[in-house]
């Protein structure tokens, strides 16, 4: 008579073989201990990763690798995890034999018998020290590129007649935000904000491309409609000297302001309308002008000319401070209208730190870049 439990005692049999083969080869290191946190067993990883062989640590305690580098905190915590969930996941900095640091990313799980008692630990762990160097550089670079983007935005430009400041606040991302103004003549100024599609290398790459000709088309061209159209055209002489196979296009919008003759030209490529802030507190939208730069081969814009009657505020603004309001878009740039209609006369730095304290956005992350420009005509 056949023994029916054999083949299933061949099963586990074979079961134990198979674990103890993927204990022994795993690429990730691999240790036991008991309920004191004595080292029991190590794979080859572990030799491989700290230094130690196995005879040299059985019956030792983890602290061996300890760098120092984490507080007493840390490993609290740590404890108070394993007992509550059972297992604990994070990263650590740890120490080789040879003294050599290095990043430990690590999973420790309470091993518990039939009666659902701890037994024993297990910790399995990977070296990844060259992925988080590699992070740590890109983190620096990145931060290098917003430093660099910031740093040629236009400086406030302040005299008797006019004031014009800007605010840039960058998101966890690089991205595509850029504002510049430049004097045309000694009555008259040019300002434009815009914002690249998408987020990333590319975007902010892209910007700081439009930013380079902006002096020189805006000096040359001046009106609204040639400046977005001449825009326009370097998008597509980009795209097809590149043969880039990703379009990027931006929204933009662009005023004329001349203290002359008293009025105020603009243009929006596309752009959240601009509001316009006259003596008497009307605010009326700079909504005119034309689909997003780089989208259509050839550009119609429709331009708006507006007379200066008294002092008169404007604010410029990408989509990155109306959407930290909320989902709707209207109705976020009603509330930008309301807040704006609240303020007093003041000067355009006063004006920009009032906007910014009054959406509350300096105390929490964001998904885009906020940026904000305030002209104020004496």
């Amino acid at each position: 008579m056949t023994d029916s439990r054999l083949p299933r005692q061949n099963t586990i049999e074979q079961q134990l073989e198979l674990m103890a083969k993927v204990f022994k080869y795993s690429i990730e290191g691999i240790f036991l201990t008991d309920l004191e946190g004595n080292i029991q067993m190590v794979n080859r990883s572990f030799e491989s990763i700290t230094g130690y062989f196995e005879a040299e640590v059985i019956g030792s305690n983890p602290r061996i690798l300890k760098s120092g580098k984490q507080e007493l905190g840390f490993y609290k915590e740590l404890w108070i995890a394993l007992e509550r969930d059972g297992q604990w996941q994070g990263e650590l900095i740890n120490k080789r034999k040879n003294g050599e640091l290095y990043y430990q990313r690590t999973t420790i799980a309470t091993i518990k018998n039939s009666k659902d008692e701890p037994i024993s630990y297990c910790a399995i762990f990977s070296d990844v020290t060259e992925a988080k160097e590699a992070e740590r550089k890109l983190a620096s670079d990145l931060e290098l590129a917003r430093q660099l983007q910031k740093s040629v935005l236009s400086k406030p430009l302040k005299n008797d007649h006019i004031d014009i400041d800007g605010v840039y606040l960058p998101s966890a991302q690089l991205a595509g935000d850029m504002y510049a103004w430049y004097q045309i003549n000694p009555g008259k100024y040019g300002v434009i904000l815009f914002d690249i599609m998408g987020h990333g290398v590319a975007s902010s790459l892209v910007s700081m491309s439009i930013r380079s000709l902006l002096r020189g088309i805006i000096t040359r061209y001046v009106k609204p409609e040639k400046v977005l159209q001449e825009l326009n055209e370097h998008m597509q002489v980009l795209y097809r000297e590149n043969e880039m196979s990703i379009s990027y296009f931006f929204t933009a919008i662009y005023l004329v302001i001349d203290l002359e003759e008293n009025s105020i030209e603009y243009a929006s490529a596309g752009h959240p309308p601009g509001l316009l802030i006259s003596d008497d507190h009307r605010i009326k939208y700079l909504d005119k002008g034309c689909p997003p730069i780089g989208m259509v081969t050839k550009l119609s814009v429709e331009t708006e000319k507006l007379s200066i009657i008294g002092s008169t505020q404007i604010i410029l603004y990408t989509d990155g401070l109306t959407d930290s309001f909320g989902r709707s878009t209207y109705e976020n740039i009603e509330k930008l209208k309301n807040i704006v209609s609240s303020i007093n006369k003041w000067e355009s730095s006063q004006l920009l730190q009032s906007i910014i304290e009054s959406i509350d956005i300096t105390n929490r992350r964001f998904s885009d870049d906020v940026t904000v420009v305030a002209i104020t005509i004496k």
